[in-house]
């Protein structure tokens, strides 16, 4: 414990997944000595913890930390991060994602079973500037990047991500998604399109999409609604079967709820086997994924890419997810009882400082000193899933 750090303890866990597995399927893998794709994973994960949100300053930082060397294998150049940045396959970065969401979901708590194969899907803008990134095009004098996550509601996780320039239409970039047979998605109205909403049924999906004003429709049956419980925050008003004229192959349900100020909401969905108030209580955690989007670009650095190439920002976007994944991962396995925030928060403030320089009595000290424990379990390094 003489030297362990959040820095290092992150590291320790990165290396229990067999990431540059992945990279190593790239022909050209082998010519990038430098720094191979595990390696650039390491450094934007440590990048996310350091205080300065400039390439410069995580150069400098582990140029002054012989400890981050040691753990890197030795320092990291400038222009060598630049060029990563710019040409590293955000496929497979995606997919290194994906190994160690794998390998550390199961550290997390889970929400509960009543939703347990639920996916919210939405988009989130970064604002970028049109003269430094030409590629950004969003409205005539202005640039963004859009994100569009599909966002696993049981463990508070993305599971996927699709990058684009901000003016894409959010069904164009959603249509990139891979939808898991079984699932239900959950989907804002900017999502209600027939074709796109077949080729998820045809995938043998779900979905509950709110309904658009201006939409025509068919009530095929009327059915009596319940009365939905008080602790819900919402008066149901209507559960119908309708047919849609763009897509009358289809019988579809739509229940409508009022909430406490009055707003009517209609949804649209093909699940008949759920209660009207269930339809309803899945639309209302569409609002998991919106806090999700504001966390992340509160919390990690995500605002203000490192390069201003069309892949740099997005395989930047990969190392904050993994940070935010391990951090999640971290606190729950260690038994830290306060809020994620706090934890967080504590990790990016001392994450340079060794265990044995904290408090024993700090229960923030308990909780890393049992992550510890855990990483050096003596199960080996965590297998890419099949």
């Amino acid at each position: 414990m003489q030297s362990t750090t959040v820095m290092s303890l992150l590291l320790q866990a990165l290396d229990r997944v067999r990431t540059q597995a992945v990279f190593d399927r790239d022909a050209y893998e082998s010519r990038r000595t430098a720094l191979p794709g595990a390696r650039l994973l390491k450094v934007l994960v440590l990048y996310q913890l350091l205080k300065s949100s400039k390439l410069r300053g995580l150069v400098r930082a582990v140029e002054e930390q012989p400890r981050l060397q040691a753990a890197l294998g030795g320092e990291v150049a400038r222009n060598t991060v630049s060029n990563a940045l710019a040409h590293r396959d955000l496929a497979q970065m995606i997919e290194a994602w994906m190994a160690v969401v794998a390998a550390y979901a199961p550290w997390i708590a889970r929400m509960g079973k009543k939703f347990a194969r639920v996916g919210v899907v939405d988009a989130s803008l970064i604002p970028l500037s049109l003269q430094a990134f030409a590629w950004a095009q969003y409205q005539q004098q202005s640039g963004a990047a859009k994100m569009t996550a599909v966002y696993e509601w049981a463990h508070a996780i993305p599971q996927q991500l699709v990058f684009t320039a901000g003016n894409v239409h959010d069904v164009r970039a959603a249509a990139a998604l891979r939808w898991r047979a079984h699932w239900t998605y959950i989907f804002d109205r900017g999502y209600l399109g027939f074709a796109f909403l077949s080729g998820l049924l045809e995938a043998g999906a779900h979905f509950v999409v709110r309904f658009k004003r201006g939409v025509g429709y068919r009530i095929l049956e009327r059915f009596e609604v319940e009365a939905a419980p008080a602790s819900s925050g919402i008066r149901l008003r209507s559960d119908w079967t309708v047919s849609l004229p763009g897509w009358p192959e289809v019988v579809l349900r739509m229940v409508s709820y009022q909430l406490l100020d009055g707003t009517l909401i209609r949804v649209l969905t093909d699940r008949f086997d759920l209660t009207a108030t269930s339809v309803a209580q899945l639309y209302k955690e569409r609002w998991t994924i919106e806090n999700w989007w504001r966390w992340i670009k509160a919390t990690f650095k995500i605002k203000e890419p490192l390069g201003r190439s069309e892949n740099a920002l997005p395989v930047q976007i990969v190392g904050a997810f993994v940070t935010d994944l391990l951090l999640r991962a971290f606190k729950h396995s260690g038994g830290f009882r306060s809020t994620l925030y706090e934890f967080v928060t504590r990790c990016q403030e001392m994450s340079l400082v060794a265990l044995k320089d904290l408090p024993t009595t700090s229960a923030f000290r308990k909780a890393l000193e049992t992550v510890q424990t855990l990483l050096r379990a003596p199960n080996g390094k965590c297998k890419l899933p099949t």
